[in-house]
């Protein structure tokens, strides 16, 4: 198998896993897509989102991105999904706390397999949030504002701007969990460990 056809497989394949991390909440009130939206026609807006990491591929791979350039990515990411998406999306709209954990998400496979530089910053969801104490709600969030209070509030926790996570640290975050009655009281020297985490 030639290079380039290796890429683009692993490249699939790491899409695949990106939706399914972004597009699966547990909240009933905040779901992705509407009450109409049948199932089979969801792989009509899946095909949207995966042209649109193919895009998020494109750009972040040339060279290093900035945060404040990520942060409009993000933005205009948001408005242009919910564009294009509207028929099938809860209230129309592809939320900002969705689009940052799809981007986000894909952008930490991405760095992992070596296909972009480290990206400014890690995905957000409930396993982020509740070990470092914020309150973000990925899932309900369509504010950009509050996307930025939830980064400003790991930066303050956080050693590295964003570390590699390995399997075995998730085996470690499940052991952690299990030992406490309370998940979001978890040593900083965890959170250090995971800042990259979004998976759940």
């Amino acid at each position: 198998m030639e290079e380039n056809d290796k890429k683009r497989f692993l490249s699939y394949e790491l899409g695949i896993l990106t939706l399914k991390a972004a597009l699966s909440t547990r909240d009933d009130k905040y779901p992705i897509y509407n009450k109409n939206t049948k199932v089979f026609q969801r792989s009509n807006a899946k095909k949207v989102l995966r042209e649109h990491l193919a895009a998020v591929e494109a750009r972040y791979s040339q060279n290093e991105v900035s945060e404040d350039e990520h942060i409009a990515f993000i933005s205009d990411a948001s408005s242009e999904l919910s564009r294009n998406l509207s028929r099938y999306l809860h209230q129309g709209r592809f939320r900002i706390g969705v689009t940052q954990k799809l981007i986000n998400v894909h952008l930490k496979y991405l760095w992992t397999a070596g296909f972009c530089p480290e990206p400014p910053h890690c995905p957000i969801d409930g396993i982020i949030r509740d070990i470092a104490g914020i309150n973000y709600n990925w899932t309900s969030s369509d504010s950009v504002d509050e996307y930025l209070q939830a980064i400003a509030a790991l930066k303050k926790l956080a050693t590295r701007k964003v570390t590699l996570w390995h399997s075995g640290n998730l085996n470690h975050l499940e052991e952690e969990k299990m030992r406490s009655s309370n998940p979001s009281i978890q040593p900083i020297a965890t959170l250090r460990l995971i800042f990259s985490l979004g998976n759940e």
